[in-house]
């Protein structure tokens, strides 16, 4: 890591840096998964979604899935492999749009498939259903797919035989951030509910949440399960992980503009939890910034605050060996995924620019925000 945060002096901050040397273990860690089962990985666009970086990735994944006709294009423009669509809820125009643009498109709702079939004339992707399984696991409930009243995916308990007559394949996303076990308890829900169907299907989308490039994965077991499923129901399976393709890629740079005393210390800085790292607010969760760690842990505590007006605009509290001093970078890991998806310019604050760090250590720059992202995003 040192030999690239030495070329800090040039970029322009706040600025998102993408790591291609882990993007690179990332992919050797789903290269592995792919190489002894027969399953399809996708890109979730949703969570990661720099093009720049899709020649590192094209050669290991199938494809993407695309939440939305903005994302379906981008798959289509700069993946050029298979375009998975779920769309929560989408009207008959779109239905038109996704039928040219996808090749498999997972429906959120009966209704929405009889939607589908009643706008388009020719279907050219494969159908789907999403099922909400009835059970699931997420660190915090409201990123809980399969929560109470949850409006994504039908209830299993809904289903019936005559369900799977149009379609070729169900699609379930129940976890978030989670391991096997929490998966296998799925699968086996899905199995006690559904099983003889389960042999007429052509693919069974497992979805997202599994943390395949967590070093504590369980990935022979992953793997073992993946060829016990394909095997016993002759079905294609696909996963679609948000976080583990881009899980320790990204970094995140900003720079102290002025220390504000009251009674604590707060540094803030060309940044901004509101509108570049949102999940920071929604999720909550406390990034890390390098050489830094809890409140009081080292000799000089301070709030990291963003640059807006709004008053929660806080990222967290982090103490340091020396005093902060304006103008000094601060580097927040794990920024890769869940964050340039998410931007905004509240406030007027610029989006962050993009960079790339090479193997070399090399910095190159492939977006500098400017102005103009501002102005067009407000017509």
């Amino acid at each position: 890591m040192s030999h690239w945060t030495k070329n800090l002096t040039d970029i322009p901050t706040p600025c998102y840096l993408i790591d291609t040397s882990q993007l690179k273990n990332n992919m050797a860690v789903i290269e592995t998964i792919k190489t002894s089962t027969n399953c399809h990985i996708l890109l979730a666009l949703k969570g990661f979604a720099t093009y720049h970086t899709f020649s590192s990735l094209h050669s290991t994944l199938n494809g993407v899935t695309a939440s939305s006709l903005y994302e379906a294009r981008l798959g289509l423009e700069e993946f050029k492999k298979d375009i998975h669509v779920h769309c929560v809820a989408m009207n008959p125009m779109e239905a038109k749009q996704f039928n040219t643009l996808g090749t498999h498109i997972s429906f959120n709702s009966k209704s929405q498939l009889q939607l589908f079939l009643k706008n388009v004339a020719k279907v050219k992707p494969s159908l789907g259903l999403r099922i909400n399984p009835e059970i699931g696991e997420s660190p915090t409930e409201k990123y809980n797919p399969c929560g109470q009243y949850s409006r994504l995916g039908i209830p299993i308990s809904q289903l019936t035989y005559s369900d799977f007559d149009a379609i070729d394949g169900i699609h379930f996303h129940a976890l978030c951030e989670q391991y096997t076990p929490a998966l296998f308890q799925v699968l086996e829900k899905i199995e006690q509910r559904l099983g003889p169907s389960l042999h007429h299907l052509k693919w069974i989308n497992w979805g997202g949440g599994h943390r395949l490039t967590d070093p504590q994965y369980d990935i022979q077991a992953l793997i073992a399960k993946i060829n016990e499923w394909e095997k016993k129901y002759d079905v294609q399976i696909i996963m679609e992980p948000g976080e583990a393709i881009a899980k320790n890629c990204g970094y995140y740079v900003t720079q102290v503009l002025d220390i504000i005393k009251n009674q604590k210390d707060t540094a803030i800085c060309d940044i901004s939890a509101t509108a570049h790292m949102p999940d920071v607010l929604e999720y909550p969760y406390r990034p890390e910034i390098i050489n830094a760690s809890i409140e009081n842990d080292y000799k000089y505590t301070y709030i990291i605050g963003g640059n807006t007006c709004l008053a929660g605009d806080i990222i967290g509290s982090y103490s340091f060996k020396e005093p902060l001093k304006v103008n000094d970078p601060l580097i927040f890991t794990d920024m890769g995924h869940y964050t340039i998806v998410k931007t905004s310019n509240f406030n007027g604050v610029k989006q962050p620019s993009i960079g790339m760090i090479k193997e070399s250590g090399e910095i190159k720059m492939i977006m500098n925000s400017s102005y103009f992202n501002f102005k067009e995003r407000l017509s």
